[in-house]
């Protein structure tokens, strides 16, 4: 440097060399940047722009420089846009701005990171959130639903309890009271195994088991479990059924449960005094179920919803509806597992409602021996038999036990695994009524030593339990019972299978006969 302070042309020199390797090394680190970095003059122009900016544009570079950036910049500014890639693709990226130099004329850097991909799992996060948020809110709607609809049965079960007790010498009041509460346990069966079912099926648990069936009997099988519903609430029944057969290689307990709970549901939102219709003809290769009503109908934003599970059109506090918002999910599955189609119509609140099955028509020829089968399973009330009750619940077991003894039978009963052991060895019962749930020793435990003491091996073993799922039938079968029931029992269903009790395997009496696990 001189005595005026100007600097040597080697050393103007050197500077300019390091100020190109600087610029060199910064283009470099651009350049390799993976955010799209674009600078921009104070005209809008675009002056660079890297490789990673070309990429997320979708243009090249030669295209870009001196051409328009097209987006408002500020120093400073830090925001997401929407930058278009042709033809017709968005991406979203995150812009940050700061002051620059570019070859010595004053310009905007403009930082561009490509947040398209956090964008679309913040919102897919959203959306699941948003749908966690509504599960939530209906289970918190489905139990307070539950808790409605099983009071509403327990109600009158206490009431006729308190009834009886008062007038326990009037018979005719006994039988009316008995009645009533013989209908509110159904009811608060019918309630279980709805639930049962939903989630046997969500699970993938439910087996059909299809056979040759007439559409016609099914139609009126679930006509009459319905019936008492429909006339309790005075609506008028309509039953049209095609004269010409309609046969179905289906499971007739599943189909009743379908029909059966449409008719109800459309007893449930239909006013008192109100048209139902059930109608029943081949169309094609299908058969074609219509249930109809002049109820309250659906709201048009419902209609997507109304096979969800636990969706209710009737949230009021009075539920003068009623139902668990699990009748229509059932059925819409069972109806699928059947290779069938279901869809809903209504014109809107206060115009009714239509829902329609349609299901593969099936020209099955009915097996030989079928009718031997049917003649055989009628068989007239055998001699009494022994019978050993074992519940650690003594209520539901001294109970079961006096409704045998009216039957007719010879009774003894056991509260817990080790005394059923020894009741079984003195008792040497012909059938044993086993519940599963018992403590210490289970009731699979009790069954497998039972079998296995030469005593007591070829006694009936019956599992009377409130256990239905299916894992739990296939432990049954495994230690040796031969039916399975489920609590509450349907006492005409346990009498049928006393009148002619048989092991499921093994005996000469189970020829041709199926075992009733449920």
């Amino acid at each position: 440097m001189n005595a005026a302070g100007d600097l040597r042309p080697d050393s103007q020199e050197t500077l300019r060399l390091a100020l190109k390797a600087s610029e060199a090394r910064f283009r470099n680190v651009i350049e390799a940047n993976a955010d799209g970095v674009v600078v921009v003059l104070r005209d809008g122009v675009i002056a660079y722009a890297n490789p990673a900016a070309t990429t997320l544009l979708n243009r090249r570079a030669e295209d870009l420089i001196g051409s328009v950036f097209g987006i408002p910049v500020v120093a400073g500014e830090i925001t997401e846009i929407d930058v278009p890639r042709p033809p017709s693709e968005f991406r979203v990226a995150e812009l940050r701005v700061v002051e620059t130099e570019w070859e010595g004329r004053p310009a905007l850097l403009a930082s561009l990171r490509d947040v398209t991909e956090r964008k679309r799992l913040e919102e897919h996060l959203r959306r699941q959130a948003d749908e966690l948020a509504e599960a939530a809110q209906r289970k918190d709607e489905f139990l307070a639903m539950l808790a409605h609809e099983l009071r509403n049965p327990l109600a009158p079960i206490l009431n006729a309890a308190q009834v009886m007790r008062l007038r326990y010498d009037d018979s005719e009041v006994l039988a009316r009271m008995r009645e009533v509460v013989e209908q509110q346990v159904r009811h608060l069966s019918r309630l279980v195994d709805d639930l049962l079912d939903v989630s046997r099926i969500t699970r993938g648990k439910i087996q059909l088991r299809k056979e040759p069936v007439d559409l016609a009997t099914i139609v009126s099988h679930a006509v009459q479990a319905a019936r008492p519903v429909i006339e309790a609430r005075g609506h008028s029944l309509s039953v049209l059924i095609a004269p010409e057969p309609m046969r179905l290689n289906a499971d007739p307990t599943r189909l009743r449960q379908v029909l059966a709970n449409l008719l109800d549901n459309a007893s449930k939102y239909t006013n008192p005094g109100g048209t139902i219709a059930i109608d029943a003809r081949p169309e094609g290769e299908e058969v074609v179920v219509r249930v109809r009503d002049n109820g309250i109908g659906i709201a048009p934003e419902m209609l997507p919803r109304v096979f969800e599970l636990f969706t209710q059109a009737d949230v009021s506090l009075d539920r003068s509806s009623g139902g668990l918002g699990i009748g229509l999910t059932l059925v819409k599955s069972l109806v699928l597992m059947h290779a069938g189609r279901i869809h809903l119509n209504s014109d809107g609140l206060g115009h009714g409602c239509e829902v329609v099955v349609r299901l593969p028509l099936q020209p099955i020829t009915e097996p030989t021996g079928a009718a031997n089968r049917r003649d055989s399973d009628a068989r007239p009330d055998a001699a009494p038999l022994h019978i050993l009750v074992i519940d650690d619940n003594k209520s539901a077991a001294d109970t079961l036990s006096l409704l045998l003894q009216l039957s007719g039978h010879v009774t003894r009963v056991a509260y817990a695994g080790p005394e059923a052991l020894d009741a079984a060895a003195a008792f040497r019962p012909d059938v044993a009524l086993l519940d599963i749930g018992l403590p210490s020793m289970d009731g699979f435990e009790v069954a497998r030593r039972l079998r296995h003491r030469p005593e007591t091996q070829d006694v009936v073993l019956v599992a009377i339990t409130g256990y239905g799922q299916e894992e739990i039938v296939q432990r049954a079968r495994e230690a040796g019972f031969d039916h399975h029931l489920l609590k509450p029992l349907d006492l005409d269903k346990l009498l049928a299978l006393l009148r002619a009790p048989a092991r499921a395997t093994g005996s000469p009496a189970s020829a041709g006969r199926k075992s009733s696990f449920q």
